[in-house]
């Protein structure tokens, strides 16, 4: 089985273009909500600008640390981002690959936001099993943050 071309994902959020892109880059915000599962976020920083980088590090439950860190490439304020995304240890399957996140944000009726996230460039079916399987638990606790709904 190859890995897939790219993964995406679509989400309904109440609150504003503008807000949500917030959320994706100011780190009291990002602390809220951008680790999966029982995972807290326990440090933020970010450079946003392009060509700057934002780091997270999260723990889980047993006290395990995980580090993500990566580039922003494209930043549109309240429309779009793209960076990069590297996340290094414990879990093996995810070390020693950057991908690449496209998030796109649109006003949405009702006060909301339409938000699309594209992840690409990842290397193993394993890999994008962990990302399928981790990013709907993050966007549920942005969920819980601005009372976001799935898109079908």
């Amino acid at each position: 089985m190859n890995a897939p071309a790219a993964l995406v994902f679509k989400r309904v959020i109440s609150g504003s273009p503008d807000e949500i892109f917030e959320a994706w880059t100011q780190p009291e915000l990002m602390r809220q909500w951008l680790a999966p599962g029982q995972n807290k976020v326990v440090d933020a920083r970010t450079d946003v600008r392009v060509g700057g980088t934002f780091y997270i590090r999260s723990t889980a439950p047993d006290g395990t640390l995980h580090t993500i860190d990566g580039t922003y490439r494209d930043l549109d304020f309240g429309r779009r981002i793209v960076m990069t995304w590297s996340y290094s240890g414990p879990v093996e399957l995810l070390c020693k690959m950057e991908t690449l996140l496209e998030i796109d944000l649109a006003s949405a009726p009702g006060g909301q936001t339409s938000m699309t996230v594209v992840q690409t460039h990842i290397t193993t079916p394993e890999a994008a099993d962990g990302y399928r399987e981790g990013w709907p638990t993050c966007f549920d606790k942005l969920e819980t943050s601005f009372g976001a709904r799935d898109q079908h």
